[in-house]
């Protein structure tokens, strides 16, 4: 591999996932190798620390949904959004059938997951327009792990994805609710949860790197698309540990959220 003159590392968002495949099937057909780069792939201990690392220059890239990405350059951090790895996945309050909880008004009284402070404040956001006190419930930040936290009974509802944490916490405990929030909102869309590419000004800087990482992505993102059992066999053996129901399952949902071109649409 002496041939290779980029050693280049991408921060994930979270642990690696059925939706990460695309890169994961860039790097095992070696379509980054093809563009002179050595793609470290690295998995974060704290999924809220993503845009802190990526903005203070630590790592080359990241993954990371939109809003994060606003939330980091409003703290001042110089982050930018280069492409689009999943395209508005559904994003919405999940819960069990047998929570009680069928609609927004339903959370009175509940406890309430989310992610990081743009999600209690979509919550809060959600509720004042609902008309709904923000008192009436409580919220508790419990990072990525919603569907752990309605199992183990710390929340009854929290933030998660229809492609996968719903069907996390169908395979765990049954029947369950989505609410969705770009609905319960008036969006008309999910944008600001797409998962995004960003990157800190030094690499904004390498126009070649930048230009040859999204090459590659973007043959892996079309492969994944176009042979998606290839695709998915490629995922677990770089992750054997997601060759599972489970995990072939949200793969099978994700499928229609992967973005063939990685392009930003304007909105974003």
């Amino acid at each position: 591999m002496s041939h290779l003159s980029t050693r280049t590392t991408l921060l994930l968002n979270w642990y690696a996932n059925p939706y990460h495949t695309p890169i994961f099937v860039a790097e095992q057909l070696g379509f980054y190798s093809q563009e002179n780069i050595k793609l470290a792939i690295l998995e974060p201990a704290d999924p809220s620390d993503v845009t802190e690392i990526v903005g203070l220059g630590t790592v080359d890239f990241g993954v990371k949904a939109m809003i994060h990405t606003v939330a980091a350059k409003a703290k001042g951090y110089p982050v930018t959004s280069i492409g689009t790895l999943l395209d508005e996945p559904p994003t919405g309050l999940i819960a069990l059938k047998s929570s009680g909880i069928n609609s927004f008004q339903d959370i009175v009284g509940k406890r309430v997951g989310y992610i990081g402070e743009f999600g209690k404040k979509i919550i809060d956001d959600l509720a004042r327009l609902a008309g709904i006190d923000p008192n009436s419930y409580q919220a508790i930040r419990i990072g990525m792990n919603v569907t752990d936290a309605i199992c183990r009974d710390v929340i009854d509802t929290g933030i998660g994805f229809i492609n996968f944490q719903r069907i996390e916490l169908e395979q765990r405990k049954g029947e369950t609710v989505f609410l969705r929030l770009d609905q319960l909102a008036g969006l008309g869309c999910c944008c600001f949860c797409s998962i995004q590419f960003i990157v800190p000004e030094q690499t904004l800087q390498s126009s070649e790197l930048v230009r040859g990482f999204l090459n590659a992505t973007q043959r892996g993102a079309a492969y994944t698309t176009e042979h998606p059992e290839e695709a998915y066999e490629l995922l677990c053996q770089a992750k054997p540990q997601l060759r599972t129901p489970m995990y072939q399952k949200i793969f099978t949902h994700t499928l229609p959220f992967f973005s063939r071109s990685l392009h930003n649409v304007e909105r974003d």
